[in-house]
């Protein structure tokens, strides 16, 4: 019986005195101040988020300039339809001017005239808005092949910076 008391005592003691060593050995390390970060994957970090921002503005743009496209398009079509009606008009109007000169109505055949003239203006004003519109469409389609240009470049320079990025944490962790 006394050694098994001996012992219960002697486990108890042996118990008390290792259980807090163990909590202090599991305790975390002082805090200590952080790692500097090394400036070139900094300058790397940047020069990344500089490049998505160029490559998502591209991306914009391209966007708008295929909008542009499209409304140009729709503008030529409807030009070419006002040419159609101004032509069209034009056409009545001097065949009417003929029945009021084989009619002998002069003062028809001044307002006739006149209707023409007014025509006449209009198809010449039509024709220049799709003049316009096509140069519009072309620039447009320009604008858009840069951009495509730009986004090209713009993601090469995303990939060559997050390789350069990858390769400078590399570098810093090894030291």
């Amino acid at each position: 019986m006394a050694r098994w008391t001996t012992l219960v005592v002697s486990g108890a003691i042996l118990a008390t005195a290792w259980i807090p060593a163990a909590w202090a050995q599991t305790t975390p390390p002082a805090p200590t101040a952080p790692p500097t970060p090394d400036p070139q994957v900094q300058q790397d970090r940047r020069e990344l988020r500089r490049d998505r921002r160029d490559l998502k503005q591209d991306r914009r743009d391209i966007r708008q300039d295929r909008r542009d496209i499209v409304g140009d398009k729709q503008e030529i079509r409807s030009d070419r339809k006002d040419i159609y009606s101004d032509r069209r008009d034009l056409r009545q109007d001097e065949k009417q001017l003929q029945r009021d000169r084989a009619a002998g109505n002069t003062e028809a055949v001044k307002k006739d005239r006149a209707e023409i003239a007014g025509d006449r203006k209009d198809l010449r004003g039509d024709r220049r808005d799709l003049y316009r519109d096509r140069k519009d469409l072309q620039s447009d389609r320009k604008d858009l092949r840069e951009d495509n240009r730009d986004r090209r470049e713009d993601r090469r320079e995303v990939k060559h910076d997050k390789g350069k990025l990858y390769r400078d944490k590399k570098a810093a962790s090894a030291k």
